[in-house]
């Protein structure tokens, strides 16, 4: 067996045009083996049905129902390995740089080429007096008789072929990544890029607020899947502000359209895995040729044995395909927000942001909305916490000595959720007099409690 003592990936590089041109260079020192330098891990397009590259490299796949692109490992050309052995060192080597497969971004370049909004815009012969508004967002590329008679009597300066070459064109439109039709927003009705576009952010919502139209928006159930709580109760506010019709789907239990995160979520365009998934315990591979103790850690986040790995949340660009924003770019944006912005984006913000606009950030929305809390940020920006909006957090993690010790600086007028979410027979014990809590209310906090915890404790309120 040869024995890794160490992995240090020494180089990264992302290809601006994401057309999958991303590797990594790994270095890999062993304790009875000469060190292998250069070896090359690498995503590409799949062009046949061989297991291995033309190289004889193995290729490895994130999903073998999609095999449109593979991950793989060019080794140097001087190493004395079997092909298994080379094998069983690639799975290694892409275990531990984070991901095993395809890196398949919306903005692939392969896109573009199908669908071209420039060449096909000029050759749209808009007519005079015409208003992106004068089709309505619901508006397909396939229309039926009725509605095409309906749009040509409220508009009679349009023809029925511009129509169809209209509605045609901006359907393929917001199928594109958002940072590409971003130039168009001029000849589009952003109803329809609210109503049509799957690949609609939060963030990107908030940057363009001044145009969201929230009609539209509460029927695009991939992009409502995807939404905090923050913003989906901006939505609702905004359907009754403007007396505007509520989505019947959700129209009854608007609360749980709010606080509900699984709400919608089957239409979501990002893999849910099934509860079985959840549950299944990790794989652990019996290795044939290599010894590798990566101790109790392993990547993510972790520089136990492996240095350099840049993590996927290091990427210049995030799982929608935008690119990151640098400081000073998202201080240009950030200084143009407005207060309803701010207060938006406090519930998405990273910490990174967070600690950067923390003078000028919503707190209150960033307690109660923010999923990216953790026990270290709180401690570390404990005067700007409110703790009655943390109280109703339904994400962040504290730990008991925490809770403790800011007991009483959360409002226990009524039931604090963060409170009964963590609480233990101790804590109740110890602030039985303090805590809001009956069987009930317990009961609907059962899974973050857990099943002895939650005997116990509905053993002392019955008491």
């Amino acid at each position: 067996m040869l024995k890794i003592k160490n992995i240090e990936f020494i180089k990264t590089v992302y290809d601006e045009s994401l057309s999958h041109n991303i590797f990594s260079i790994a270095n890999i020192q062993f304790s009875n083996y000469p060190p292998i330098n250069g070896a090359l891990l690498y995503w590409k397009k799949n062009t046949s049905r061989s297991e291995f590259t033309p190289e004889g490299d193995y290729k490895f796949f994130y999903d073998l129902a999609n095999i449109t692109y593979y991950a793989s490992v060019k080794f140097p050309k001087n190493i004395k390995l079997t092909r298994d052995q080379k094998q069983e060192l690639a799975y290694i080597l892409l275990d531990e740089r984070g991901s095993i497969g395809t890196y398949s971004f919306k903005t692939n370049s392969s896109r573009r080429k199908k669908f071209k909004p420039k060449k096909t815009l000029e050759k749209l012969n808009f007519p005079e007096g015409f208003s992106v508004d004068c089709i309505p967002s619901y508006v397909g590329p396939i229309i039926d008789e009725l509605d095409m008679n309906q749009l040509l009597d409220a508009n009679p300066h349009l023809t029925k072929k511009f129509i169809h070459d209209y509605c045609f064109w901006r359907y393929n439109l917001v199928k594109l990544h958002p940072s590409e039709f971003e130039a168009y927003l001029d000849y589009v009705d952003f109803a329809y890029v609210c109503y049509a576009c799957d690949q609609l952010t939060e963030k990107y919502l908030i940057d363009h607020l001044d145009k969201v139209d929230v009609s539209s928006l509460q029927y695009n159930y991939p992009v409502l899947s995807r939404l905090s709580a923050s913003f989906k109760k901006y939505i609702v506010d905004e359907l009754k502000r403007q007396k505007f019709k509520i989505n019947e789907h959700f129209e009854e239990e608007i609360e749980l359209f709010i606080e509900d995160e699984t709400y919608f979520s089957e239409y979501s365009t990002v893999h849910l895995l099934d509860e079985e998934d959840e549950n299944e315990e990790e794989e652990i591979l019996d290795y044939q040729f290599f010894e590798y103790d990566r101790g109790q850690y392993k990547w993510y986040g972790s520089e136990h044995m492996v240095k350099g790995i840049p993590s996927l949340a290091c990427q210049i660009y995030d799982d929608f395909g935008f690119k990151k924003h640098t400081n000073k770019e998202m201080d240009v944006i950030f200084s143009k927000y407005t207060k309803q912005q701010i207060s938006l984006i406090s519930a998405v913000l990273e910490p990174h942001w967070l600690h950067r606009y923390r003078e000028k950030i919503d707190w209150t929305t960033a307690c109660q909305y923010n999923e990216f809390l953790t026990e270290d940020f709180l401690n570390e920006h404990l005067h700007y916490i409110d703790f009655e909006a943390l109280g109703n957090n339904l994400w962040c993690e504290l730990s008991d000595v925490f809770i403790k010790k800011h007991m009483n600086q959360f409002n226990h007028n009524k039931p604090v959720p963060i409170i009964i979410r963590h609480l233990t027979e101790e804590l109740y014990l110890n602030f039985k007099d303090t805590i809001k809590v009956d069987s009930d209310l317990l009961y609907q906090y059962y899974d973050f409690v857990g099943n002895e915890e939650y005997e116990r404790l509905q053993n002392l309120l019955n008491e």
